[in-house]
């Protein structure tokens, strides 16, 4: 018998552990499922945290709001991956869809018996709202007047009454009061900047809303070039419009664009052009809180606010006010951009608790901009 062994047995050998066996793989799908979700649901949070307070959080603001409802529902898909899991996962996964929900902005009331709006009166007013793209700027001028003059509405609130000069990327002054008192007669005009406003109705008062007095960094927020100073001071047009005897105000709004996306994104020109426009869309959204703080009119303000339901200055005024959506039939009407299939609803409306919307919708702009236009029937309760 040899040495070290008893009955033929091996002594003072340890027996080999077996080598664990990878994953299965419906467990790798369950961690991995897992791991997506928590990510999805740690940048939601953040994403509320962080919306409408930081110039550096831009870019993730200019997602398409339905990102927020398609992630969880794909997540959702995968679920069953999970086996014995996927009843945890689902629930996680549903309680992550609740919380980006909000931010998709999707009109509940155009789902079978849940909306309803009161047929308008016969005298209710008919507004129109557009972001021009730099007026009649390669377009058949005839051809807008017509366009607009069709749309029969009583008050026009216009955006980018201006043109722009390509090669130094700069606006230029535009007037064109003189040609839509003939194309419009009868009506009242103003402008200043790049707004203009269109009425039929007697204007009693009107005036910019001055955003420089609230630009938080007056070095960085002020024109880049000297050149055309109104284009960045006056960014809301107040006109207070005297509608059977009673007056009513129409905000006309164009709220800065975050980011421009023909620059370079890894550019100090880049950044040093967002922070700026931070500073200036910030200002100019203080200066309409402050004149609505102010006012006690029955109030209407529309325009292109370049700003989805994600982002946090549009949902603070739309606790301030009532957003025209509800008395819209589609689920998720879009107005940016027109030549693409549209993902952005950055043309809004919002009305104060006196007004009454009966029909918004989203116009065609017939190829003359790249932002749809909006079209809203108002009515005003009697005092």
């Amino acid at each position: 018998m040899e040495a070290g062994t008893v009955g033929g047995s091996a002594v003072g050998r340890e027996t080999p552990e077996p080598e664990p066996s990878p994953p299965r793989p419906r467990v790798r799908a369950a961690r991995l499922l897992g791991t997506a979700i928590l990510s999805w649901t740690l940048f939601v949070s953040v994403f509320w945290i962080l919306t409408g307070r930081h110039w550096w959080w831009r870019p993730m603001e200019l997602m398409p709001p339905p990102v927020f409802l398609v992630v969880p529902l794909l997540l959702l898909l995968l679920t069953p991956l999970a086996r014995t899991a996927r009843l945890r996962l689902a629930a996680a996964t549903l309680c992550c869809g609740l919380l980006g929900l909000p931010l998709v902005g999707l009109n509940v009331h155009a789902l079978p018996g849940v909306g309803g709006v009161p047929d308008a009166p016969p005298e209710a007013v008919r507004v129109f709202s557009w972001n021009t793209e730099y007026w009649t700027d390669g377009d058949d001028p005839d051809e807008f007047y017509a366009y607009l003059r069709a749309q029969r509405a009583d008050v026009y609130l216009l955006q980018e009454h201006v043109s722009w000069d390509l090669d130094a990327h700069r606006p230029i002054p535009a007037d064109h009061v003189g040609e839509l008192r003939e194309h419009f007669p009868g009506f009242h005009v103003v402008a200043v900047g790049e707004l203009l406003t269109l009425s039929r109705y007697p204007i009693d008062d009107w005036r910019g809303l001055d955003s420089w007095p609230h630009l938080s960094d007056p070095a960085i927020g002020m024109p880049p070039d000297g050149r055309f100073p109104d284009y960045y001071r006056y960014k809301v047009l107040r006109t207070d419009l005297r509608i059977d005897g009673r007056v009513t105000t129409f905000y006309n709004v164009h709220i800065p664009v975050q980011l421009d996306i023909s620059m370079n994104p890894f550019s100090s020109r880049f950044v040093t052009f967002m922070r700026a426009q931070e500073v200036r869309r910030q200002a100019t959204y203080r200066a309409l809180e402050e004149d609505l703080d102010d006012n006690r009119l029955p109030v209407v303000v529309a325009g292109d606010l370049n700003g989805t339901s994600a982002m946090g200055e549009v949902r603070r005024l739309g606790e301030r006010l009532r957003d025209a959506l509800h008395a819209s039939d589609e689920l998720y009407p879009v107005s940016w951009p027109t030549a693409l299939p549209g993902m952005w609803r950055l043309d809004r409306a919002f009305t104060g608790e006196s007004v009454t919307v009966h029909d918004y919708r989203m116009v065609d702009s017939g190829g003359m901009s790249d932002h749809r236009a909006q079209a809203l029937t108002l009515s005003f309760d009697t005092e």
